[in-house]
């Protein structure tokens, strides 16, 4: 699989996928010389061949399901909400600070971005991360605001740079696990509630391209992306097919058939930046000096430290927030893609992306018998969001006992019930 070739990559730098060991404070350990570039070149350019046969397989795909029955498209949909921290710093523009974290965010080669209705509402680094929050009303922990003082009393009301903060920001936030029965009015999920400004947002590979797409020429950054403001057009170099020139397009609907597409398209927008970022590593090593390290000596501060990784996996929002206090972490909280788009309901009753996109799923599985039903467009709206999670979603059927089941409110159920 294709995987493998990335992986083969990564290792020469990394040392070994996954948990890499050449990772050290400003930087990595590893020498690189033109022999390990020329190895990984090798490898980056396999994906622009690849990369255009996923795109031709979902455009097919796709073309193929609206033609049979337009109602594909609305299986998985939803507001088209996202929320993407961006990744690839500019090492020119970097300098790791918060205060400046807007400026170097819009460095990036895959710029942050919050997207509400498909429209772009901001760039900041700093607004993406003030203004999360975190509920876990419906998940299994137990409420850490307030106690018995109120939730004035909570310890970081603003980020460094003075922007408010909630009590329910991950800065103020407490881990802590309460296992209980699952009650669909109650507790129902190990996952919390994250939201942005109160929506519940998704993110993944397609928020990249989204972005990038929706930003426009401003944020577009290499030789080879181009950004319209409305689509993202990517000019692949020769491999064993000639350059050619890929565009994806905002689509105007966002179901689970637009995410998979979008995700084909990100493989070209992944590689097309790797490529880049290879040319300029080869003219590094080329004139050598300073620019050509591999890492930056850094030592770990002493005094009180509160700091954030605003970053994205390759399913999308990754962030990592800390306090420490003479060298030792007091608090450190990550929220993950699948914690935002596996999410509960949050306090104010909004579902999550998943619990959203299937509530609006028409099912469209053709069976006879009720017995044959299998849930097959249910699956592939929640799999549309995130490739880590398929094992991790079931439909229920009860010994097959069950024909469909269908559940509009099931306070306080506790176990099957048939509808």
């Amino acid at each position: 699989h294709y995987t493998r070739v990335a992986r083969e990559a990564y290792v020469l730098i990394g040392g070994k996928y996954p948990h890499p060991q050449t990772v050290v404070p400003g930087g990595v350990s590893t020498t690189i010389d033109a022999s390990d570039l020329n190895e990984i070149m090798l490898r980056v350019v396999k994906y622009f061949d690849y990369g255009r046969k996923a795109v031709a397989i979902w455009n097919d795909i796709c073309s193929f399901f609206y033609e049979v029955n337009p109602k594909y498209r609305d299986i998985g949909t939803r507001p088209a909400n996202m929320i993407e921290p961006g990744q690839w710093d500019d090492p020119y523009a970097y300098d790791g600070g918060y205060a400046n974290c807007d400026e170097w965010g819009r460095q990036r080669w895959a710029p942050p971005s919050v997207i509400v209705d498909g429209e772009v509402v901001t760039t900041s680094l700093q607004m993406v991360n003030a203004g999360v929050e975190e509920f876990v009303e419906h998940a299994f922990y137990e409420e850490w605001t307030g106690n018995g003082n109120g939730n004035e009393n909570y310890k970081f009301p603003t980020d460094p740079a003075g922007n408010p903060l909630s009590p329910y920001h991950p800065w103020n936030k407490e881990t802590i696990p309460k296992p209980t029965g699952t009650n669909w009015k109650e507790k129902y999920s190990w996952s919390t509630a994250p939201r942005w400004d109160r929506l519940a947002m998704e993110t993944g590979a397609y928020s990249r391209i989204w972005g990038a797409a929706a930003t426009g020429k401003a944020f577009t950054k290499g030789r080879f992306i181009e950004s319209t403001g409305h689509s993202l057009k990517i000019h692949l170099p020769k491999a064993e097919l000639p350059a050619d020139e890929i565009e994806w397009k905002i689509p105007e609907t966002w179901g689970a058939f637009e995410r998979n597409r979008a995700r084909a398209y990100c493989i070209l927008y992944t590689a097309a930046i790797a490529y880049d970022n290879l040319l300029l590593a080869y003219d590094l090593l080329r004139k050598g000096g300073p620019d050509a390290k591999m890492s930056t000596p850094y030592k770990v501060p002493k005094d009180f430290r509160i700091g954030v990784g605003l970053w994205s996996a390759g399913r999308g929002y990754l962030t990592h927030h800390m306090t420490m206090e003479d060298q030792v972490i007091e608090n450190y909280q990550i929220l993950t893609p699948s914690t935002w788009m596996a999410s509960p309901k949050d306090p104010f009753g909004n579902p999550g992306p998943y619990e959203e996109a299937v509530a609006a799923t028409p099912l469209l599985e053709n069976y006879e018998k009720p017995e044959d039903f299998k849930g097959i467009d249910v699956l592939r709206a929640i799999r549309s969001f995130d490739p880590c999670m398929p094992c991790t979603t079931h439909i229920h059927t009860d010994d097959r006992t069950i024909s469909r089941e269908v559940v509009t409110c099931a306070c306080g159920a506790e176990g099957p019930h048939e509808h």
